[in-house]
């Protein structure tokens, strides 16, 4: 539903999920030179093959967009000394559009060739070249080519007019020198023996782990004119950029004339339009051209009945500003684990526009591609993170409102009716927030019966059940929650060892980390856990036994708590457990304590075993 637009599309090559260690990239080089308003960007790479295993990475793919040049300067095998074996002929490489599955239509191509040979170790190396006459990157780099694969060597060099002012975010590690001319300016930067990337519970994004070489001009001219001298010289741009889009069709006025007729709180407007937005679009990815960064008119969606992310925001502006209420186009980086934005750094870090709508003591946020969210509605994929609120000379950066915990509380009760062998039934009741919520929005309206019913499956804590009945309901469309309630049929929910009952309550997993001694990255959480399960077992046969149980325990942490409480009621067990985790990030230093916070609650649980004793 995220329409990720311009160059945070440039890690496509980077980011491949391959993992291997019988390849290496020997070196890779990239040269980038800003001329007579053109920018031209060349890449070199070479990379060892060192076994069969490892012949996925001959597969070679080079994205581009309709408005770059492209040009292949080169593609060959050679051996370790440098010699050619094999020239990549043109009939070989393949041109083909790259569109998404979310996409309707956009200008991504890609070039495509496979460069492999049947005795290892062999090398290839390519290079190729990209002019662009747009740009408002002069350079996006990383020296990191796969996340799993070792790169020995990278470096970048950006040839620049000596009189071109541009902002530069450099990570420190990186070696770095300058030359300077009359006529121009060389920057350099260089790495070795890149660490590769794992992936770890809680970790920041990739983009936010690896070194970086950031460079943007200061003036650029992306359409028309604009400046990342401030963040407000580049929300100007965008309100020009959009000026006139959001004139409505005769006809889209005298329906909304129609629909608010005789309301005036303006709540309530906004709340009957963003229905009406939502009722009546549909989200489509059209990004051509300038489309990454340009919506289409109000008066297209009007006739369409679709667009992308950045349209229906505009859409939505419109319909407000035709009722005399005022919003604003906000751009944000959309995803439940976000690249921070740079703040110190203007230029575009955003992949999803949203709309925010202010009263005198709030604001009302809109997300306008989703038919089924719920009204102000900001979940875990658009909370908690700079946004940039465009609104001409006074756009800014503003940071949007954080889950609480009350907000993404879950509640789950388990009614167990059992007899002496462990069979029965279980009613299942689940008050669904935050993430679970959003899950099950997708659930209930995304999916078919048999998947409806296998989602569930997967997400109960349980073991040798069957499910009879379920049932997804919500109290009305803007209600920030779910209601899940299944039946089912179960067996075997206890041991019996002898004359004595084992039963082990069914506990919902938390969250795991890995040791402390091999993990590598630094643990972000971008948003709260609130979890309360209530378990409770009938059990009319207990009056023939003496019951065990463990001890209540609470265990707190400045990361979180847990609680967990047993009681006997006549024939009932009851087991009550709260658990928080707190939103948060942690340095390396700070993992031990976090990780013996999660083996604690870990270790209580493999305790929490009931024993009914025979009497």
């Amino acid at each position: 539903m995220r329409n990720i637009i311009l160059l945070n599309l440039l890690l496509f090559i980077c980011f491949t999920s391959y993992g291997q260690t019988g390849c290496e990239i020997v070196d890779f080089s990239t040269t980038v030179k800003v001329k007579t308003n053109k920018l031209i960007e060349e890449k070199t790479y070479i990379i060892q093959i060192n076994n069969k295993d490892s012949d996925w990475i001959t597969d070679i793919e080079i994205p581009y967009k309709e408005q770059e040049k492209l040009n292949i300067l080169e593609a060959s095998i050679i051996d370790l000394f440098g010699n050619t074996i094999r020239k990549l002929k043109k009939k070989e490489i393949i041109t083909r559009n790259d569109r998404s599955r979310i996409a309707f239509y956009e200008d991504n191509w890609v070039k495509e060739f496979k460069l492999k040979w049947n005795q290892y170790p062999y090398r290839i190396k390519y290079k190729y070249r990209k002019t662009k006459d747009k740009f408002i990157f002069v350079t996006q780099w990383h020296p990191l080519v796969y996340t799993n694969v070792q790169t020995n060597k990278a470096s970048l060099s950006v040839v620049l007019p000596s009189n071109y002012d541009v902002t530069i975010n450099a990570s420190k590690e990186l070696k770095h020198d300058v030359s300077v001319t009359d006529e121009s300016q060389t920057l350099h930067w260089e790495a070795k023996n890149i660490s590769t990337i794992h992936s770890e519970s809680f970790s920041p994004p990739i983009q936010d782990l690896i070194p970086s070489v950031k460079i943007v001009p200061q003036d650029f001219k992306y359409g028309i004119k604009g400046s990342f001298d401030t963040w407000s010289s580049f929300g100007e741009w965008h309100e020009k950029m959009n000026a006139g889009l959001d004139i409505l069709t005769p006809a889209e006025e005298i329906k909304i004339n129609q629909l608010i007729e005789g309301v005036n709180d303006k709540r309530e407007i906004v709340r009957i339009l963003y229905h009406y937005l939502q009722d009546n679009t549909r989200y489509i990815n059209v990004a051509i051209d300038i489309g990454g960064l340009k919506p289409y008119p109000a008066s297209y969606v009007c006739e369409n009945k679709y667009g992308d992310c950045k349209a229906l925001t505009n859409y939505m502006k419109a319909l407000l500003k035709y009722a005399g209420i005022r919003s604003y186009y906000t751009k944000i980086y959309s995803d439940r684990n976000p690249i921070r934005i740079d703040t110190q750094t203007p230029c575009q870090q955003f992949n999803h526009i949203i709309l925010s709508v202010p009263f005198e003591n709030d604001t009302i946020w809109l997300e306008n591609t989703d038919k089924h969210n719920p009204y102000n509605y900001l979940g875990t994929f658009t909370q908690d993170r700079h946004a940039l609120l465009v609104n001409g000379s006074e756009s800014k950066l503003v940071k949007t409102k954080a889950l609480t915990l009350e907000e993404i509380l879950e509640k789950n009760s388990y009614t167990f009716n059992l007899d002496i062998e462990g069979k029965g039934n279980l009613h299942v009741s689940k008050n669904l927030k935050g993430e679970a919520f959003e899950k099950y929005q997708y659930i209930r309206y995304e999916l078919g019966e048999k998947d409806q019913k296998q989602q569930i499956e997967d997400d109960l804590p349980l073991k040798n059940y069957d499910i009879q009945t379920w049932e997804i309901t919500q109290k009305n469309r803007d209600s920030q929650n779910l209601f899940l309630k299944a039946d089912l049929k179960v067996e075997n929910q206890f041991r019996k060892i002898g004359n004595m009952i084992v039963l082990k309550p069914v506990i919902n997993p938390f969250f795991h980390l890995e040791k402390p001694q091999t993990r590598r990255n630094r643990i972000r959480i971008n948003y709260p856990t609130h979890q309360n399960d209530t378990i409770i077992y009938n059990l009319p046969f207990m009056d023939k036994y003496e019951v065990e149980l463990p001890k209540n325990l609470t265990i707190m942490s400045e990361y979180g708590s847990y609680k967990v409480n047993y009681t006997q009621l006549n024939n009932q067990l009851i087991v009550s457990q709260v658990f928080q985790l707190n939103a948060g990030e942690y340095s390396l230093n700070d993992y031990p304590h976090i990780y013996n916070f999660s083996e604690n609650i870990q270790k209580s649980l493999t305790k929490s075993v009931i024993i009914l004793n025979q009497l």
